[in-house]
């Protein structure tokens, strides 16, 4: 079995309409949600052994956050191209070539196409639907295959669905 934990990147910034979407930065709020995030995942002892991020900015911005908490080093941040999508077929395809001696993978993407990758992946005889993962949410989820070329939909168990305004 496979852990997927499927992070929407925190809240941008949209001061400067001058810049592309994809070199848009976390505004203040991301910038203090984030960190927040990746405390609580570190209360939770969860572990990963990769952690992935779209090129876009504020994707990165994210997994810069996040990494310390979950002790992975920034230089291990990975970015992917076709994790700056909005096609549920690129996600699963680039989620297929993971090696399958990562057991618990991060990915830092976009909406609406993480919202429906979680979607796609919840066993919904066990769980119910995810309407939209807010910015910073994370989606874990328990993939019943042993290797990640296997990924499909249906297969995950969702172990926690959390974001920032979730009051705990």
């Amino acid at each position: 079995m496979k852990t997927l934990y499927l992070v929407r990147h925190a809240k941008s910034s949209w001061t400067d309409p001058s810049l592309a979407d994809f070199h848009r930065p976390l505004n203040k709020r991301g910038q203090r949600d984030a960190p927040v995030m990746g405390q609580r995942l570190a209360e939770n002892k969860i572990k990963v052994d990769a952690l992935w991020s779209s090129p876009a900015l504020r994707a990165v911005q994210t997994a810069e956050l996040l990494a310390p908490s979950l002790k992975v080093p920034g230089t291990c941040i990975e970015q992917h191209e076709r994790l700056y999508t909005s096609s549920i077929k690129d996600l699963f395809a680039e989620i297929s070539t993971c090696s399958d001696t990562i057991q618990a993978l991060l990915v830092i993407g976009h909406n609406p196409v993480m919202t429906e990758l979680a979607d796609r992946l919840i066993d919904h005889r066990h769980a119910p639907a995810i309407s939209r993962i807010p910015t910073c949410g994370i989606v874990a989820l328990e993939l019943q295959c042993p290797s990640w070329k296997e990924i499909q939909g249906s297969t995950g168990q969702l172990l926690f669905f959390d974001f920032p305004k979730n009051r705990h």
